[in-house]
């Protein structure tokens, strides 16, 4: 015997949620599947995380630069993996707050691998479940080209994983993640490489903006 629902969105991230979180204020009896943690990409491997640690970086430079204020300042040193253990715990909360969050709207939570049966029906875990409207906002994983030596790539979601801090890093890729984790690991003591295919990165930003960072880059 199926459940069924006015709409199952399938993904936990911003886009899931929020659907079902509209339709809930309408009174619509709705469903979240997911078979992660609640909050997709943004929360445990994307936006969330890496603020807490480009936060830590910038205080890195902050305590650099004091000198030149006045200021005598003695660093101690830098645990990586207190900064680790710190970003995990915030991030833990927001899953538990998510968590509350949705019971209070309304909105069940199925844990587990969504598999359509039909257009309206799907299966979790065995159980099967049905909608008049079924949202699929699954998200999205970086994929790792068939290479030699593959076994030594760390995708932006393997970073998240690091439990020691790399001595030095490579970074390929020219867009915003690639910079920003750069810029990060930079601040925090590794060594950085950034492999570009054009003479530039970041390039659908502004051009002087993009120039000015490059410079700033260059000499860190």
């Amino acid at each position: 015997m199926s459940q069924h629902y006015d709409m199952i969105a399938i993904g936990a991230g911003s886009g899931g949620i929020s659907a079902v979180e509209r339709a809930a204020e309408y009174g619509r009896k709705t469903a979240v599947i997911e078979n992660h943690k609640l909050g997709g990409t943004c929360v445990n491997v994307g936006c969330v995380p890496k603020k807490i640690m480009w936060f830590a970086s910038g205080i890195a430079e902050t305590l650099h630069a004091a000198g030149g204020y006045g200021f005598e300042v003695k660093v101690n040193g830098f645990d990586w993996k207190k900064l680790v253990a710190a970003r995990d715990k915030y991030i833990n909360g927001i899953n538990v707050w998510y968590t509350s969050y949705l019971a209070d709207s309304d909105i069940e939570h199925i844990h587990g691998t969504a598999r359509f049966v039909d257009a309206r029906t799907v299966e979790v875990n065995g159980e099967r479940y049905t909608a008049n409207h079924i949202v699929i906002a699954p998200g999205g994983v970086p994929t790792v080209p068939d290479i030699e030596g593959r076994e030594h790539i760390l995708t932006s979601d393997d970073f998240f994983a690091l439990e020691e801090q790399p001595a030095r890093v490579a970074v390929v890729g020219a867009g915003y993640i690639a910079v920003e984790l750069a810029g990060l690991l930079n601040g925090l003591g590794s060594e950085v490489s950034m492999l570009l295919r054009k003479d530039h990165f970041l390039g659908s930003f502004d051009a002087m903006l993009r120039e000015t960072l490059m410079d700033e880059m260059l000499g860190a």
